[in-house]
């Protein structure tokens, strides 16, 4: 049904809860995974120290997806994700896109308490996917 999942990792803890679910439906579907970091186009971190945070939080993927014999292809690209996601989607080849509700935001990550988010808003990068993407968007919450 679904030969490759995206999902877009910005290293958050919401994040990771959708990279599990991607890998649950993976593994129900014999399906691979596309796991995106997006480094940001502008920003005041240097970019090596971005691209090494980038890897890792990757590698996380992998290593989990891997456990359970998931393949994952890792894409570490510079972009604006607002813009861009779309395009990046296409570019994956991807017949399903999980992502989180929420994420971070220059490197503050969202906090549900902390912000007072309640459970109708959503990320603008999830929302810009739920309103252009032409293949599924599970959000996760």
């Amino acid at each position: 049904m679904f030969d490759v999942i995206m999902v877009p990792i910005d290293g958050s803890d919401y994040g990771y809860e959708a990279a599990d679910i991607a890998i649950e439906i993976a593994q129900k579907f014999s399906s691979k995974i596309a796991a995106v970091h997006v480094l940001e186009e502008f920003s005041l971190n240097s970019f090596d120290s971005q691209e090494d945070s980038g890897d890792e939080i990757l590698a996380k993927i992998t290593e989990k997806a891997g456990k359970f014999g998931i393949e994952v292809t890792e894409h570490l690209l510079t972009a604006d994700p607002l813009r861009d996601m779309k395009f990046i989607v296409e570019q994956t080849r991807a017949d399903l896109v999980v992502i989180h509700a929420h994420g971070s935001n220059n490197n503050r990550f969202v906090s549900f308490e902390d912000n007072n988010v309640s459970d109708t808003q959503i990320g603008s990068v999830s929302e810009r996917l739920l309103r252009t993407c032409e293949v599924p968007v599970l959000l996760v919450k």
